[in-house]
Formats: structure tokens, sequence, C-alpha cells
């Protein structure tokens, strides 16, 4: 689905994905880094663009593109299959600086919450990105269970929104601007 309007934060901005976004989309998803983290990326051009306008009419498939704060596009998020008063959040990737990410990831949460009146999220990470499982570990979060998702293990989470939303602003402000460039 389309979110008429921009979500704005101190460092990043949400927008949902159009079709020009396409190429974009496609690059970042295929781009050596992020290529084995992302969950099936598109096998060319044309099969984004078809996603994407599949994506744009999807009831409860909410895709968006990260702008920086000079209007460049750095990043993607989503919230999907949303069922009663849940959504999976994904489809993250980013170029952005850890601020633009940790930031993206607070307004995609605020947006779950405010907007789409949504209580928990859900969220799968591969087991072979070390990073954001080290992450999880390191702050005490322990999957809920291991899946396969297209082929691939992967942990499963669940998590209420809100819990942590006071102490990702106060990283953030710690953070500070400086951070952003």
């Amino acid at each position: 689905m389309v979110y008429d309007k921009v979500i704005n934060g101190r460092f990043v901005d949400l927008r949902s994905i159009t079709i020009d976004d396409a190429e974009f989309s496609f690059m970042i998803r295929a781009d050596k880094k992020n290529r084995d983290l992302v969950g099936q990326p598109a096998a060319s051009l044309d099969e984004q663009l078809e996603f994407i306008k599949w994506q744009m009419n999807e009831p409860n498939d909410y895709y968006f593109v990260v702008l920086n704060k000079k209007g460049e596009r750095i990043g993607l998020t989503g919230v999907y299959d949303i069922k009663d008063d849940m959504g999976e959040v994904g489809r993250e990737v980013s170029y952005g600086t850890p601020a633009e990410t940790m930031e993206t990831s607070l307004l995609l949460n605020g947006f779950c919450k405010n907007i789409l009146h949504l209580k928990k999220i859900c969220y799968v990470i591969y087991l072979n990105n070390k990073k954001q499982m080290h992450i999880q570990k390191r702050n005490g979060i322990e999957p809920l269970k291991i899946i396969k998702r297209s082929g691939i293990e992967s942990a499963y989470y669940e998590s209420e929104i809100g819990i942590n939303d006071d102490y990702i602003q106060s990283l953030l402000d710690i953070i500070g601007d400086d951070q952003v460039e």
C-alpha cells in the first residue's frame, strides 16, 4: 500500500516507494554488501519494478524509501504481513550512518504503533547475518524459534511495540547531529 505522507525524523525521512525507485531498490538489494542478508533479491530490474507495482496495491504491506536530509536515497524498510495487531518489519537495507539507521527503525516503529495501531512486531534475521545476530545477543534478545525463510535458516523474534522507544530516542540524543554526515 502507499502511505501518502512523508514520515519526518531528525536525521532521515521515510516515504512510500514508487516505481521511480525501482533502480535504486534493485541496486541496493543486489549490492554485494547486502545481497546475502536480504530475502529474495529480484533477478532483474524489471522483476523489481513488477514487485513495486504489486506492493503499492497490496493491502497490509508498506514499503518505504529512506532519505537523508539532503534528499538522497540511502535505504529501504517496511512493514508487511499485517494481521490483527501484529506486522512483520524488515526489508531493511541501508547505506546510512548508525544514527540514520537507528532513527529509521524508530520512525518505522512509530508508524506501526501510531498510524497502523499495531501492538506487536515480528522480524526475522538470517543466521548468517552475524552482525545483527550479535547485536540481538548483546542486547539479551533471544529468538522465539529458528525457521527457514527463502530456504535459509533464520531467527524469528517478536516484541511489543514501544518498549525501547525511550531508550532509542536517548541514544539518538547522545549521538547527536555530528554523526549524520
